[in-house]
């Protein structure tokens, strides 16, 4: 059904009335000006960071572009009963400037782009900031530097670390074959969940040892003797006067 006023063209199609008409091209306006408005945000957010070090295609990429695509939109509202459906060529944004990083995640060290804020002559990033604030861009640019270092630091620790479990495992896997040896975690309230190596035997005893990857080596962490666990009090006094 179509809109009241609305005519028939038997050979272009639709003929729409005056209001719709004004309704399209303050549509296609608007598109106009939301693309010079975030085209303008974009140079001026690209020309902070390049004034303050940062490094295009580096520390930041800019996909930012304006395009001219074809589209169906409503337009109209259903309260004022005149909502209908067109094809309109207009402008878009597509794109934006992201900055450039690293995040280190479950084992693996990947490429990342982060988004970024502006407000007047101080940006923001959420993903690599410790609170949500404004700052200057040589600002940034530190933190940004700090966050790269830092999961590069985390990603050369996991990896040294498992390195080293692998190592310490077969070791003693060779010198105990009748052992079980596996990695558990422990806890404790300074350090929180820590893991350990544990070399445990059929009778129950075992020896825990904690990873030192700075040394990269293991060090004695704990030790249980179940013998010495199941022993009663005259037991341990002639084993301990025995000693």
């Amino acid at each position: 059904m179509k809109n009241v006023g609305q005519q028939l063209d038997l050979f272009a199609g639709v003929l729409f009335t005056e209001e719709q008409e004004q309704m399209i091209a303050e549509y296609k306006e608007r598109c106009v000006k939301n693309a010079l408005y975030y085209k303008n945000q974009n140079e001026s957010l690209e020309q902070l960071l390049l004034g303050a070090g940062f490094i295009k295609d580096v520390n930041f990429v800019n996909t930012f572009k304006i395009k001219t695509e074809t589209r169906n939109v409503s337009l109209g509202s259903d309260y004022r009963n005149n909502r209908f459906e067109v094809e309109v060529t207009h402008e878009v944004i597509e794109g934006d400037l992201r900055l450039k990083g690293f995040s280190f995640y479950t084992g693996k060290l990947e490429e990342k782009e982060f988004s970024i804020g502006l407000e007047k002559d101080k940006v923001q990033c959420s993903a690599i900031q410790d609170q949500y604030r404004y700052i200057k861009p040589a600002t940034m640019l530190e933190k940004l530097t700090q966050h790269n270092a830092k999961q590069v630091e985390m990603y050369e620790f996991y990896v040294k670390k498992n390195a080293l479990k692998g190592k310490v495992i077969k070791k003693y896997q060779t010198l105990y074959p009748n052992a079980t040896v596996e990695m558990k975690q422990e806890w404790s309230k300074y350090s929180g969940t820590f893991d350990v190596l544990e070399v445990k035997f059929k009778s129950g005893s075992y020896i825990q040892f904690q990873l030192n990857t700075y040394q990269n080596k293991e060090v004695f962490y704990k030790k249980y003797d179940a013998e010495l666990e199941n022993m009663n009090v005259e037991e341990l006094l002639n084993k301990f006067a025995n000693q």
